[in-house]
């Protein structure tokens, strides 16, 4: 099996796309340029096209507090990109 780094996770091309998806996307909504609708059927449709958004092999998941896309890396688990509520970066391996 090959197996890589932890710093190459994170400065992989795919991440760093990743993360700057999640960063504009905190941005956006930080400075109300876009928000999330309270209605569901209206917010239903928002999550969708952010999904759809996402760049690709990565899934766009929200806690309600904070966004996170997750991808699976071959031979080692879930990787996870999080923008915290105060817009800093945390990166989950499990």
């Amino acid at each position: 099996m090959k197996y890589i780094t932890v710093n190459q996770m994170i400065d992989s091309v795919d991440s760093v796309k990743a993360k700057l998806f999640l960063k504009s996307l905190w941005y956006a909504i930080e400075e109300d340029i876009f928000s999330l609708s309270l209605e569901y059927e209206v917010f239903k449709h928002q999550f969708m096209h952010l999904r759809a958004s996402a760049p690709l092999n990565w899934s766009l998941d929200w806690d309600g507090t904070q966004f996170a896309l997750s991808r699976q890396i071959k031979n080692h688990g879930v990787f996870s990109i999080i923008a915290q509520s105060n817009g800093t970066i945390l990166y989950k391996f499990s």
